[in-house]
C-alpha cells in the first residue's frame, strides 16, 4: 500500500463538512472532506483548472474518498475556516476573529479566490484591535489591491509624528521610504517640538494623489474605489474602518445534510 493509500485509509471524516450530497472529496492531512465542488470551480482559477481535466478521459481528482484532492501545507483546522466562508449560517453575519480572517486570507490567495479575499480584506478593516502597520504589512503579504492599501499609507502620512522603528522594521525599507518620501511632499516644516503637521486646507483627495504617485497606480482611483466600496476604505480621520458588520454575501448556500464518520480502510 502507497504511502498516499495508507494515510486515506486512517483518515476520519470530518464531522460537519463531510457532506453526502457534496461531489468533491478532499483530503487535508488526515481528515476527509467532501464539499460542493461548485464554489471552488466557480471562484478559483486553479481549482477550476484542477477540476476540469484538459484531457477527455481523464479521470478528475477528488471525485471519491480514494483519490481526494490533497491539500498541502493546510491544516484541518485552516481549512474548516475557509469552509466557512461558503457555508456561514448566518448568511449576511461574518463574525471571526483576527486570527480566522488572517487565515481565510492566507488561503484565498494561495488558491485564488478573489471574493473571498475581497470579503476578508473587508471584515479585517472593521477590526479596531488590529493596528495599522499591523494590517498594512498583511495586505502587502498577501499582495491585497493596492487601492485598499492607500489609505492605510495615507493614516500614516497625516500623523504629525514620523514612523516609529519598530513600525519600521514591521514595514520594511520601500513602504517606508515611500512613506517618508509622501510625508515630505505633504507637510510644513517641522515644529520645534518635532512635530510634523499636514498644512491647513489639505484634502484627502490630495493626500492619496501623493501616495499613488509614490506606489505607483493611477491617479485618483483610490478615491474612486472608496465611493464605490465605503466599508472598504478608511478616513483619514479614523485609525480604523466604519462600516457596518453585515457585509453582503456573494455565495450561494448548500445545505450541509448528513454528516460522515469514519471511512474504512481500502
Amino acid at each position: 500500500m502507497s504511502p498516499r493509500n495508507s494515510g486515506i485509509s486512517l483518515a476520519t471524516r470530518h464531522p460537519k463538512y463531510y457532506i453526502d450530497s457534496a461531489d468533491l472529496h478532499v483530503l487535508a492531512e488526515r481528515t476527509l472532506f467532501r464539499v460542493h465542488g461548485f464554489f471552488f470551480q466557480r471562484e478559483s482559477s486553479i481549482f477550476n483548472r484542477k477540476l476540469n481535466p484538459a484531457s477527455p478521459g481523464q479521470v478528475r481528482e477528488g471525485t471519491d474518498d480514494a483519490d481526494p484532492v490533497v491539500l498541502e501545507e493546510v491544516s484541518p483546522e485552516e481549512f474548516e475556516k475557509f469552509l466557512w466562508v461558503f457555508y456561514n449560517p448566518l448568511y449576511s453575519l461574518y463574525d471571526a476573529t483576527i486570527d480566522d480572517w488572517n487565515c481565510i486570507l492566507n488561503l484565498a490567495d494561495k488558491w485564488d479566490f478573489p471574493q473571498v479575499k475581497e470579503l476578508a480584506v473587508r471584515e479585517l478593516h472593521k477590526k479596531p484591535e488590529l493596528e495599522l502597520v499591523t494590517k498594512m504589512a498583511l495586505y502587502q503579504k498577501y499582495k491585497v489591491d493596492p487601492r485598499h492599501l492607500v489609505p492605510l499609507y495615507a493614516e500614516l502620512c497625516s500623523r504629525d509624528t514620523p514612523l516609529t522603528l519598530e513600525e519600521s522594521e514591521i514595514l520594511g525599507f520601500k513602504v517606508c521610504v515611500a512613506i517618508n518620501t509622501a510625508r515630505e511632499r505633504l507637510r510644513a516644516k517641522p515644529s520645534d517640538e518635532g512635530r510634523s503637521p499636514l498644512p491647513e486646507g489639505l484634502e484627502e483627495g490630495d493626500v492619496f494623489r501623493a501616495i499613488e504617485a509614490q506606489i505607483g497606480i493611477e491617479e485618483g482611483s483610490t478615491a474612486k474605489f472608496k465611493e464605490e466600496n465605503p466599508t472598504m476604505s478608511l478616513s483619514l480621520n479614523s485609525p480604523v474602518g466604519n462600516g457596518d458588520r453585515h457585509s453582503s454575501n456573494k455565495f450561494p448556500r448548500a445545505s450541509l445534510g448528513k454528516r460522515g464518520g469514519q471511512t474504512r480502510g481500502r
